[in-house]
């Protein structure tokens, strides 16, 4: 069971392959360029924010042993994603659909060890489950149940340095705080979940180290 713990977003101990939670909001699609740019700048879409198409990504992990994982990147069809997030315990499938002003998880699955195809019918048919990413990308903006706290982050990870990152953050139920970083042309590079344990913080967290 612990080797689920650190999968699935906001809360990154829960397992659950398909937790519903409808939203709202709309981008278009391409592959990823290279070079961070100002969030402020027109040309930023919401596409930009995955890793580029058959990549696979290296995330080091701290705090837990699944917290590292390698995240395989694929573009099946224009404005979808999906991606397989592979911790060395178990395989998580997502599906995301990008419209004018938001990315929506559309698809969830544990288990996913063999790779799966879907037409772009399927795709189109499915339900939203949650909205993964939200324009305004402005701080002070929110979408459910997350608010963007910072558009200008620096980030340095052990192969480089990211320029103005996009920050989201989330207070839980349990008043855990759970943490995504954003970076044009790469996508989610950091996440951390926060918990305070009396006078101690107990952080998990798992950050871009190189892709392929």
């Amino acid at each position: 069971m612990i080797k689920h713990l650190f999968f699935l977003i906001p809360t990154l101990f829960l397992i659950a392959c398909g937790a519903e939670k409808p939203e709202d909001t709309e981008t278009t699609s391409k592959t990823p360029s290279e070079e961070a740019v100002p969030p402020s700048e027109s040309s930023l879409s919401l596409s930009h924010f995955f890793m580029p198409d058959n990549s696979v990504a290296h995330f080091k992990g701290e705090g837990n042993e699944y917290a590292s994982y390698t995240l395989t990147t694929l573009y099946p069809f224009e404005n979808f994603v999906t991606t397989y997030e592979d911790n060395g315990g178990t395989v998580m499938q997502r599906i995301y659909h990008i419209t004018d002003d938001k990315i929506s998880l559309i698809a969830e699955n544990g288990e996913a060890y063999e790779p799966t195809t879907h037409s772009l019918a399927e795709l189109q048919a499915k339900q939203e489950i949650e909205v993964y990413l939200a324009s305004p990308l402005e701080v002070g903006a929110t979408f459910n149940g997350w608010k963007i706290t910072s558009v200008s982050e620096t980030l340095e990870t052990d192969s480089q340095t990211f320029d103005h990152v996009i920050v989201i953050e989330k207070t839980n139920e349990d008043s855990s705080i759970t943490r995504k970083y954003f970076a044009k042309n790469f996508g989610e590079i950091k996440r951390e979940f926060i918990m305070q344990e009396g006078d101690e913080q107990f952080i998990v967290s798992s950050v871009f180290e190189s892709m392929e």
